[in-house]
């Protein structure tokens, strides 16, 4: 019993596989371009801040800024690492990476939606604080205030970026659950090849013919 091998040849790669490679690549670029101008621009952010709060009661919140700073470039940089692995796995036709790529995919694109949400909880939170405490700017000063110290660029290609990074994720996850991508992530099993009769080493067949003349047998006495 023989069987054929499945790896004979590499196996095509179907364009929705690879454009879903070529996007998840893209989001990894998209994020290293945010966690760029957040290191180059998180400290004058946090000055923003401290300038916006000043003489209040919030005072203390600005360290909060630059926490939360802290913490999205860590979050930032795990996510690069993570849309290149799963990029590679993917390419290479990896079950596991795909479904981590909708699994984990789709919990880094609820987390990019969710900051665009913040924005409207955070205007509804801070005209709550106000109440408290009338000293405090209005929040369309705050944020002025806040970005205050950054290039007037800053929040336009931010937000862009937010956009492109939630279609890039969002164009992965969909791609790689199309009917076409399915058989490229499919376990190709071995074939099962009939033996060649005569085989060397294969006992179910006998020895092939010697060739000569035939066999005499031997004169009466």
């Amino acid at each position: 019993m023989a069987f054929a091998d499945p790896a004979s040849g590499p196996r095509a790669r179907p364009s929705t596989v690879n454009l879903a490679v070529y996007l998840l690549y893209a989001a990894a670029a998209i994020e290293l371009i945010n966690v760029i101008i957040g290191l180059v621009y998180s400290s004058k952010i946090t000055e923003g801040a401290k300038k916006a709060v000043a003489g209040t009661s919030q005072a203390g919140s600005a360290d909060n800024q630059a926490l939360n700073g802290t913490i999205s470039l860590v979050v930032g940089v795990l996510l690069i690492a993570l849309f290149v692995v799963l990029a590679v796995f993917i390419g290479k036709g990896k079950q596991i990476a795909r479904i981590l790529t909708w699994v984990l995919g789709g919990l880094a694109l609820c987390c990019t939606v969710g900051i665009f949400g913040l924005s409207f909880v955070g205007e509804a939170g801070w005209n709550q604080l106000r109440k408290d405490d009338p000293t405090l700017p209005t929040y369309d000063e705050y944020n002025k205030l806040i970005y205050s110290e950054v290039p007037g660029w800053y929040q336009p290609v931010t937000t862009l970026l937010g956009v492109l990074l939630i279609v890039a994720i969002l164009g992965a996850i969909v791609l790689l659950a199309l009917p076409p991508s399915h058989p490229y992530f499919r376990k190709v099993e071995q074939q099962w090849e009939p033996p060649v009769p005569g085989a060397s080493g294969d006992p179910g067949y006998p020895p092939p013919p010697v060739d000569g003349p035939p066999h005499q047998p031997p004169p009466a006495p």
